[in-house]
C-alpha cells in the first residue's frame, strides 16, 4: 500500500497542485538540553494535536459499538431465557453507562470536510481500518514531530508511542540508510507532494529492515497542508535489490 506498485495511497499522486507551507525555523545550533526541552514541548502538542484526537474519538467510537452490539445480544438472551424475570433484571443493571449502550446517544465525529479534504480521509481511514503501519507529523511544530503513530508503526520498529511522539522520524535512520533516500524524502516534503522510496531502517534493538516507504500531505478544506502520514512496509532484500536496480536513487 505504499508504492506505485501497490494499489492504495500512490493513486493520490493526481491530486491537488502541492501548496508549501512555512515551515517554523531551525536553530543552526542547539545543545542536547534544548533538544530534549524541545522534544518535550513538541510531545505535549502532540498530545492535544486534533489529528490525534481524531483518531483516539474513531477507536472509541468503534469500541462503543462493539460493546453496544454486545449488550443488545445479552439482552435478547435475558428476554429469551428468563421471559418472566427480564424486565427486572434488565432494570436492576441500568446505570447511566449502560443508557449509552442502549441508544445511539453518543456523539459523532466531525464530519471529515471539517479537518481533512476528503481524499485524505479517506486516505487515513483506509491505513486505520486496515491496521497499517504508519506515522503522522505535525510540520507547523518544529522538525515535523509525529504526533500518532499506529500499532503497526510501533510493533514494526520496536519503539513504545511515549518515545517516538515529539520526534522527527529520522530517528529510524542509521550508518547505512542511503543519504539519498533520506534526500529524496526531504525534498517531498519540503516542497509539499507524494513519494515513495525503498530504505533501510533501524529498530530500536537496532536490528535492520528494508522500508518502502510511502509519504504524503494531508490538506485542509483550503489547501493548506496540515500534517503529512508516512506509511511504512517492510519489503524483503530481494526486493530492495530490485527496487535499487530498476530505479537507482540520483546522485546528489
Amino acid at each position: 500500500p505504499v508504492a506505485a506498485a501497490h494499489p492504495g495511497p500512490a493513486t493520490r499522486a493526481s491530486s491537488a497542485p502541492p501548496r508549501k507551507r512555512r515551515k517554523a525555523a531551525e536553530p543552526k545550533s542547539m545543545t542536547d538540553q534544548q533538544r530534549v526541552e524541545r522534544r518535550e514541548r513538541n510531545r505535549e502538542h502532540a498530545k492535544r494535536s486534533r489529528i490525534r484526537k481524531k483518531f483516539l474519538l474513531e477507536s472509541l467510537m468503534e469500541q462503543v459499538s462493539d460493546l453496544r452490539e454486545e449488550n443488545r445480544g445479552l439482552r435478547r438472551a435475558i428476554r429469551t431465557h428468563l421471559p418472566d424475570e427480564a424486565l427486572e433484571v434488565l432494570d436492576s443493571c441500568v446505570t447511566e453507562e449502560s443508557l449509552l449502550l442502549v441508544t445511539d446517544s453518543v456523539p459523532r465525529p466531525l464530519a471529515p470536510t471539517q479537518q481533512l479534504v476528503e481524499p485524505d480521509f479517506r486516505l487515513m481511514m483506509a491505513l486505520q481500518s486496515a491496521q497499517q503501519n504508519f506515522a503522522v507529523s505535525d510540520p507547523s511544530l518544529p522538525d515535523n514531530p509525529i504526533v500518532f503513530a499506529s500499532g503497526g508503526f510501533l510493533s514494526l520498529t520496536g519503539y513504545k508511542l511515549e518515545q517516538v511522539l515529539g520526534r522527527n522520524c529520522r530517528f529510524l535512520q542509521g550508518p547505512r540508510t542511503d543519504p539519498r533516500a533520506v534526500a529524496k524524502i526531504r525534498k517531498a516534503v519540503d516542497e509539499g507532494y507524494d513519494t515513495s522510496v525503498c530504505l533501510l531502517n533501524y529498530r530500536i534493538d537496532g536490528s535492520t529492515f528494508y522500508n518502502q516507504f510511502f509519504v504524503a500531505p494531508l490538506r485542509d478544506g483550503q489547501g493548506n497542508v496540515v500534517n503529512y502520514v508516512g506509511v511504512q512496509c517492510q519489503v524483503s532484500d530481494q526486493f530492495a535489490q530490485a527496487i535499487a536496480r530498476d530505479e537507482p536513487l540520483p546522485d546528489m
